[in-house]
């Protein structure tokens, strides 16, 4: 994959270095031999790299965004290219969320066409295809992308994903890879599931009990690290090992499941807002209600990935953290 036929070791830019699922990769990265240098563009720098990792600061939200990340791209001959760039702390105001993740990817795709980026590999999450009643007992990498009704947080990344598939087809020559991610757990990350997950007292509806996967951080990191590499290209749902109730997956973090009537859950999520406590948004009720479980199997065999931890040991993981 080296640029222009020369012979070498790779160069691997990195948007959202300094954030969760940067943070995992990067390591693996500067331990991989057959990668050269990478580039960590962000608004902030790494907190931890080696001597492999040069930053370029980008704000990928502002306009000409685009122009400062293709530069860097071709200045350092960037072959592939991981776009991270996206929310996963508490959102205090969703134009700027929606600014970074839907216009920052827009920014990121113009500049990977023009820097002449090879492989292109994004996250994604599970959640987007919805809880529902209707969902088959597996979900598939066809299923549609429902989101979430008034969860600007799901839509957004809904509208990254069309703009991803847009690009697969006006450029069929980049080999992209798109990662749907079930919620990822673990020591380190923080995300609105993890955050739910540390209250230890989680309101579920009373009556409902849905099957959830989830995975560990170590395993997300190792996926995207897998994809950069081989012929594999599209959307792969990435899952850990095993499924758990709602209810089991809470209690191996070592917390308590409180079922409750759907108007009090309601309430109770309203509560724990006001005070600052997380909680699960209001729109996203669905999923304490509906099961919702991808189909890991395609990953599995194009890609070669096999998660190392079960659902059970990555939802423990988080105890105390």
């Amino acid at each position: 994959m080296a640029r222009n036929g020369q012979m070498g070791g790779l160069c691997v830019a990195v948007t959202g270095a300094s954030g969760d699922l940067g943070a995992l990769l990067l390591p693996l990265l500067e331990q991989d031999e057959r990668v050269e240098r990478i580039l960590a563009v962000d608004a902030a720098k790494p907190t931890a790299h080696g001597a492999k990792v040069q930053f370029r600061r980008v704000e990928l939200s502002q306009p000409g965004a685009d122009s400062l990340l293709a530069s860097a791209l071709i200045e350092a001959e960037v072959t592939a290219l991981y776009h991270l760039a996206f929310i996963h702390g508490r959102i205090h105001s969703g134009a700027f969320a929606h600014e970074l993740e839907v216009v920052g990817s827009m920014h990121t795709l113009s500049a990977a066409k023009r820097a002449g980026i090879q492989r292109l590999i994004v996250p994604s999450l599970t959640a987007l295809y919805g809880a529902r009643p209707q969902n088959p007992a597996l979900l598939r990498e066809d299923a549609p992308l429902r989101g979430c009704d008034g969860s600007r947080y799901l839509n957004d990344k809904v509208q990254v994903e069309q703009q991803l598939e847009d690009f697969r087809r006006a450029h069929p020559e980049v080999a992209l890879v798109v990662l749907r991610f079930a919620p990822i757990v673990g020591p380190s990350v923080d995300n609105p599931v993890t955050r739910w997950l540390r209250t230890r007292v989680v309101p579920s509806l009373l009556g409902f009990d849905p099957l959830w996967q989830v995975i560990h951080e170590e395993d997300a990191a190792a996926a995207l690290h897998r994809a950069l590499f081989g012929q594999a290209v599209g959307a792969f749902n990435v899952v850990g090992r095993g499924v758990m109730s709602f209810s089991g997956l809470v209690r191996e973090t070592g917390g308590a499941v409180v079922p409750l009537p759907q108007v009090v859950v309601r309430a109770a999520i309203r509560a724990l807002e006001a005070t600052g406590i997380a909680a699960l948004p209001e729109p996203m009720l669905d999923f304490i209600h509906y099961s919702w479980v991808a189909d890991g199997r395609r990953a599995h065999q194009e890609l070669g990935f096999s998660p190392r931890h079960h659902a059970k040991d990555a939802a423990a993981s988080i105890r105390g953290s």
